[in-house]
C-alpha cells in the first residue's frame, strides 16, 4: 500500500501503533528510574544528616544514638514502601506495556492486530505472580540499601547501650 492510497475502514497503523505502545512503556520506564534514583538521593541525604547530628555537640550521647538508630528504621521503613510502589505497580504496568508491544510484535507477523489491546494487557499483568527471575537486579538495589540501612540501625543501638 502506498502512502496516497487509503486504509481500509477499521484496520490499525501497526507502526504507529507500536510507536504509540513503545511511548507508554518508555513513560512507564522513566517513572521507575525517577522514583529509584529520587528515593536514592533522599536515602543518602538523610543519612549525611543522621551523620551530621551524631557527630554534633550533644549533651547525651546515648539519647543521640537512639535518635539515629529511630532515624534508620524510619528510612528502612520508608525503603520498602519505595519498593511496594515499584515492585507491585510501576513495575506491573511497565512488564503490562512490554506485554502489549510483544503481543503487537506477534501480531505483525500474521497480518496486525485485529483490535488495541494495551490497557487489557496491562491489566492482565496485575493478576500474574511476579516473575522473580526478570527482577534479581531491582531485588539487589532494594536489598542492599535495606541492608545498609539496618546495619545503621544496629550500629546506632549498639552505640548507644554500650557503657559511657
Amino acid at each position: 500500500m502506498t502512502e496516497t492510497e487509503s486504509k481500509p475502514a477499521g484496520s490499525l497503523d501497526v507502526q504507529s501503533l507500536w510507536e504509540k505502545y513503545e511511548d507508554i512503556a518508555m513513560h512507564f520506564n522513566d517513572l521507575l528510574m525517577r522514583l529509584r534514583s529520587q528515593s536514592i538521593a533522599g536515602i543518602a541525604a538523610l543519612s549525611t544528616i543522621v551523620g551530621v547530628l551524631a557527630k554534633g555537640d550533644v549533651t547525651d550521647l546515648r539519647i543521640s544514638w537512639l535518635v539515629a538508630a529511630m532515624i534508620f528504621v524510619a528510612m528502612a521503613l520508608v525503603w520498602v514502601a519505595v519498593w511496594c510502589i515499584d515492585f507491585l505497580y510501576y513495575n506491573v504496568l511497565l512488564m503490562g506495556a512490554v506485554s502489549a508491544i510483544k503481543k503487537l510484535e506477534e501480531d505483525s507477523l500474521c497480518g496486525g492486530p485485529e483490535s488495541i489491546n494495551m490497557s487489557t494487557l496491562i491489566e492482565a499483568q496485575f493478576s500474574k505472580p511476579p516473575n522473580m527471575s526478570s527482577f534479581r537486579g531491582v531485588l539487589l538495589f532494594y536489598g542492599i540499601v535495606l541492608f545498609i540501612l539496618v546495619s545503621g540501625a544496629m550500629f546506632c543501638l549498639d552505640m548507644h547501650w554500650q557503657d559511657p
